[in-house]
Order: C-alpha cells, then sequence, then structure tokens
C-alpha cells in the first residue's frame, strides 16, 4: 500500500524515514505515489556517528512491483557510447542535505544503509513533492 501524502498547496510533504539507525543491508521504504508530480526533494538528517557513513538509494515504479533504480551515465572513451550506473549517493559527514530528483513515474521508494555500523549513526529522510 502506498503511503498518503499530505497536502500545503502545491506542495506535498511525507516522512519516508523516521529517525533510526541504520543496518548494513538496504531497507526500502514504502512506496510514495508521486503520480502528477514532476519535482522531488529528499531532506536527508545523517549523523555519522563512530560509522563511515551511509548510501541511499532511489528507485522508481510505475505498478509497485517492478522497480527501477536511479541511474547516470558517463560517456565512453571518443564519446561513441553512454556507460550507464546505478546511482548509490553516499554520505560520509553529519549533515542536512537536500537531494533534488526530477519524476516522471507513479510510485518511488528510497532505501538505505550504513556502510558500517558504529555507535551513534543514525538518518532520517523527509520528501517534499511538487507539480512545477
Amino acid at each position: 500500500m502506498a503511503k498518503t501524502l499530505v497536502s500545503q498547496s502545491n506542495l506535498k510533504t511525507i516522512v519516508v524515514r523516521e529517525i533510526s539507525a541504520l543496518t548494513t543491508s538496504y531497507e526500502p521504504s514504502e512506496a510514495i505515489n508521486v503520480q502528477g508530480a514532476n519535482q522531488l526533494q529528499l531532506l536527508a538528517s545523517f549523523t555519522k556517528g563512530s560509522s563511515n557513513g551511509c548510501k541511499i538509494k532511489v528507485e522508481f515504479s510505475e505498478d509497485m512491483v517492478n522497480w527501477y533504480q536511479e541511474s547516470s551515465y558517463a560517456l565512453s572513451e571518443g564519446g561513441l557510447s553512454a556507460i550507464h550506473y546505478a546511482i548509490e549517493r553516499e554520505i560520509e559527514n553529519s549533515c542536512d542535505i537536500v537531494i533534488p530528483i526530477p519524476l516522471s513515474s507513479s510510485f518511488m521508494r528510497v532505501s538505505a544503509m550504513a556502510i558500517d555500523i558504529y555507535t551513534g549513526t543514525s538518518l532520517s529522510i523527509t520528501a517534499t513533492i511538487s507539480n512545477i
């Protein structure tokens, strides 16, 4: 079941991940219905503690069954082909950051994991979603 968004004018906000400790395996959020939106910002609040950081990945779906990980690409030498890479965003130090992501899917989810487990490491993520 997809989470329901709270709306204020054109801006919708949803808590993707309550502040909590991380494990060393990706833990996906619930699916978030983003139909009709084209802009997304993830507001991530990370406390490093004694760990080496965390990783975040974003996935998209049209049916909440088949999930596709966000990707980027680099041109090969000579620029004749594009090589695609699945994006894993890494945060190395305690911070509050904004991660802007364009949207064109019906559903999304965010997964997070610790690079390693030590004490005092936590992460919370809130999404702001709009149609501009």
